[in-house]
């Protein structure tokens, strides 16, 4: 895990209001925790998908996830509005296709009432600078392949798909762009 202690929040403008991104704390968690089962029952609810389940979401699991992963938060005026991590290991997943030049990103998630307002696109950015930031050259994740929008989603933020993973039950799709240097 990369030593995050020294960085300060990243402040960026969005459609004219500031976002910021920062390491997440243990003082959110009530926070992500409130995100993460919201979005998972919006999921389930709207789509019939069970991509996450909102019980994987304890107090518990999410502390662990925010101690041992670069996990971060953005807050739009104050209010949270996403979460997402980045790893730099993610070979159960990736198998073969999987190499160290890359960060993961990771169970993204945005406040439904701020859907299309190009959140998600401001994460995959400042992920992708991030990442860059850190020597590697390329952004990926994997999102549940039976997720039609979603994997739409990612292909038109420049996204290519690399491949598939079949678990017990579920599917992922495999995406990653290229991190231009300039």
């Amino acid at each position: 895990m990369v030593d995050l202690s020294d960085r300060k929040p990243s402040k960026g403008k969005l459609n004219s209001q500031w976002i910021d991104i920062r390491k997440a704390r243990i003082e959110d968690l009530d926070e992500v925790q409130k995100l993460y089962v919201e979005a998972a029952k919006w999921i389930r609810s709207s789509q019939g998908i069970i991509q996450w389940n909102e019980d994987t979401f304890t107090m518990n699991y999410l502390e662990q996830f925010i101690r041992e992963k670069d996990v971060f938060v953005a807050y739009l005026d104050g209010e949270l509005v996403g979460c997402f991590s980045v790893q730099w290991k993610y070979e159960e997943i990736w198998g073969e296709l999987f190499h160290d030049n890359a960060g993961y990103i990771h169970k993204l998630v945005v406040l439904r009432k701020y859907k299309g307002q190009g959140i998600g696109s401001y994460f995959l950015t400042w992920a992708e600078d991030y990442i860059k930031n850190e020597g590697k050259k390329w952004l990926r994740l994997d999102c549940m392949a039976d997720n039609p929008a979603l994997n739409q989603y990612y292909l038109s933020q420049g996204l290519v798909f690399q491949g598939r993973y079949d678990g017990r039950g579920w599917s992922a799709n495999l995406y990653e762009r290229e991190i231009i240097t300039k």
